[in-house]
């Protein structure tokens, strides 16, 4: 059985935190001279909060990140305007840095603050889960409603033991993406579609311009463990098997290795890469092809390519299959929603869930900042099927799967084994027999 959260020691690590900072109020964190929001976290606004609203409705508590963001403040507060228009109701928003976030959740709700919705991203969510605060939302919104209104790999995100904990928000997959402009230059105007015929476009790349990484794959840190994981599916192999046990040392995972091995001896894939490297190289135009999320296009522009020119040197494309017919893999990525066992406004709470999801909030949210739509009428609506990028990462969402140290709470352990590993085969100093098998043994070691 893998490592589990003790939620009650993790509670209690965090009292003196609790007592510390949290005090009566104030919980939060308004950066680079942040705007208050119109119900503020502290004072007057967090008071009113459970209260009834001035309407006669209800006043509920949203947590999370985002709408500390600056590029996000505004449409926060245009959803929560659109939430109260719509049902009567208030809603407070208390919102911390992303890195405090899990935590802070954990503390307000022990010191029974209330909360009845809250932002979270996989990893929060484990965390929350884990400590058993969060409600099944099959009971409060219905499962027919769930089932008929998501996709089912969206919805396995946060299915914990057939309970839904978890409510999409804004989620793709972590897939490809890629210049057109090195590939039209290396002779390649479709994207390669089989391993065979990555290979070949990556040798192209090569040939054309040897200062370019044709595939800036993660080589160190947990990125590459993550980046390992689709291509070890894409062979045919796993990780652990649907009873728990550490099946990774199996034949697909030595010809995965050795896949990495011939990529690395070919000069298609470098050491020493990790994510942000990757993103910083393609936006230099450097790096033909690299693993991301749907967030691509804005980190291209946050690392220096012009707007204008984005969506001609960064595109998606679905990974490359083994064998023709094969399901293009890639790992889930996104935002849910979440709402508390101890919320006495649940019902509520679900509707500011409906609300944001709703189609025209939804699009207005991937207009402004990018985050796709979840919902199966959304992705019906012209100017989502019509963006070709979206479309791609949706296609590529659809079969998408939940990483698979995901529901671990010691994933960095496993991530860091698999990583060091891989390492150890890349640079000679293991034959990838030797890597998987350790890889393996030092897994089984960590259950």
């Amino acid at each position: 059985m893998k490592k589990r959260l003790v939620a009650v020691t993790m509670a209690a690590a965090m009292s003196a935190a609790l007592l510390a900072g949290c005090g009566s109020s104030g919980t939060q964190t308004q950066e680079n001279g942040a705007a208050e929001t119109s119900a503020q976290a502290s004072g007057n606004g967090e008071e009113a909060a459970g209260e009834t609203a001035a309407s006669g409705g209800e006043n509920i508590v949203w947590a999370g990140w985002s709408g500390e963001e600056e590029a996000s403040r505004d449409i926060f507060q245009r959803m929560m305007q659109t939430y109260r228009d719509e049902t009567g109701n208030d809603v407070t928003w208390v919102g911390w840095t992303w890195a405090d976030t899990a935590q802070q959740l954990l503390i307000r709700s022990q010191g029974g603050e209330q909360l009845d919705i809250a932002q979270v991203d996989i990893g929060i969510f484990n965390t929350v889960q884990q400590a058993g605060l969060l409600a099944d939302l099959n009971e409060v919104l219905g499962e027919d409603y769930m089932k008929e209104t998501f996709q089912q790999s969206t919805l396995d995100v946060g299915n914990v033991d057939g309970k839904q904990y978890g409510f999409p928000w804004s989620m793709a997959s972590i897939s490809m993406v890629y210049n057109p402009e090195i590939l039209a230059e290396a002779g390649w105007e479709e994207v390669p579609t089989t391993l065979e015929e990555f290979e070949q476009c990556l040798a192209d790349i090569k040939a054309m311009d040897p200062e370019i990484i044709p595939y800036a794959v993660s080589t160190k840190d947990d990125t590459c463990a993550g980046d390992f994981m689709p291509w070890l599916w894409t062979f045919g192999g796993s990780l652990y098997g649907e009873d728990g046990s550490v099946t990774v040392d199996s034949p697909e995972a030595v010809e995965c290795v050795k896949w990495y091995q011939d990529m690395l001896g070919k000069g298609y894939i470098a050491m020493d890469v990790g994510r942000g490297d990757a993103r910083q190289l393609f936006a230099q135009g450097k790096v033909a092809f690299y693993d991301d999320a749907v967030l691509a296009k804005g980190q291209a522009v946050s690392n220096g390519v012009a707007p204008e020119d984005v969506v001609n040197v960064c595109q998606a494309m679905l990974r490359p299959v083994k064998n023709e017919g094969d399901t293009p893999q890639s790992t889930m990525w996104g935002h849910m929603l979440v709402i508390f066992n101890s919320s006495e406004h649940k019902e509520a709470a679900a509707e500011l869930a409906k609300t944001l999801v709703s189609d025209d909030v939804a699009l207005e949210y991937f207009e402004e900042n990018g985050m796709p739509p979840v919902t199966n009428s959304a992705a019906e609506l012209d100017e989502v099927k019509n963006d070709p990028y979206l479309s791609t990462f949706s296609a590529s969402t659809a079969t998408a799967r939940l990483e698979e140290t995901a529901r671990m709470t010691n994933a960095s352990e496993i991530k860091s084994i698999i990583t060091e590993e891989l390492q150890y085969a890349l640079l000679g100093q293991k034959t990838a027999e030797e890597a998987v098998a350790e890889m393996g043994s030092r897994m089984n070691s960590a259950q």
